[in-house]
């Protein structure tokens, strides 16, 4: 008799961006053991692509896309799978910078903090229109970057900005028509031709993208000051 398969829990989610609902299975000890490697592997490209296999194979939710999903988005739809698989709590260990608390005295002392992953929230407060006028009548649409803007070829690199803001514009519009590029490197070209003050109002909308965050207080078991702390984005969970 072949071995039983064994039934595994789903969950449902609201991505910020969209409001829509997907459906998850919690990761498997296959996907544990990837991103386990990739965790050891210190290689913050090859922790982006596990990041990506886990999503594409737990989320079960018919025509979902990885990557058509803001970073943001991904980052919290990772973090809860997280939450589902391994548990809701992460315990961190923080100490004052360079070993001195506010009031100038000396502790080093590092305080176990317990953070409940189901707090953590997409901070949208700040987000910007994704349509941005260049002039009076020239107008961009964008969107915001995904982990495959992130790393578009699979490596660990630094991304130009340029490169990044153009592969982000969904198209051009006036008020007769919308222009869209036929190549990545038109639409480059197009960003480019920009003045500083056009392209410095593209830039407002990717600097004001909403971000995973956390803010917390915990109070120092060494000296006693209570010490904020604000955590952002998947690498500051981990």
């Amino acid at each position: 008799m072949a071995l039983p398969k064994i039934a595994v829990p789903t969950f449902i989610l609201t991505l910020p961006s969209s409001g829509n609902v997907i459906e998850f299975r919690p990761f498997l000890v296959k996907e544990e053991k990837l991103l386990l490697i990739a965790s050891e592997s210190k290689d913050n490209a090859q922790m982006l692509r596990a990041m990506i296999s886990v999503i594409d194979a737990c989320v079960i939710t018919e025509g979902f896309r990885t990557d058509r999903l803001p970073y943001f988005d991904a980052e919290y739809l990772f973090l809860n799978l997280r939450a589902k698989s391994v548990g809701e709590k992460v315990k961190m260990f923080y100490h004052h910078s360079q070993g001195v608390n506010m009031a100038g005295v000396p502790c080093e002392v590092s305080t176990e903090v317990e953070i409940d992953i189901e707090d953590v929230k997409v901070d949208m407060s700040n987000k910007a229109s994704d349509k941005v006028m260049l002039n009076d009548t020239l107008g961009v649409q964008l969107r915001y970057p995904s982990i495959f803007d992130v790393i578009p070829n699979g490596k660990e690199e630094q991304t130009d900005e340029i490169d990044l803001v153009s592969r982000c514009v969904i198209h051009a519009y006036d008020n007769d028509e919308i222009y869209e590029s036929d190549t990545p490197d038109e639409a480059k070209k197009f960003i480019e031709s920009l003045s500083s003050s056009q392209f410095a109002k593209i830039a407002e909308f990717f600097k004001t993208a909403p971000t995973l965050a956390h803010t917390f207080t915990y109070k120092c078991t060494g000296c006693g000051q209570e010490d904020q702390v604000t955590l952002k984005g998947i690498a500051d969970f981990f």
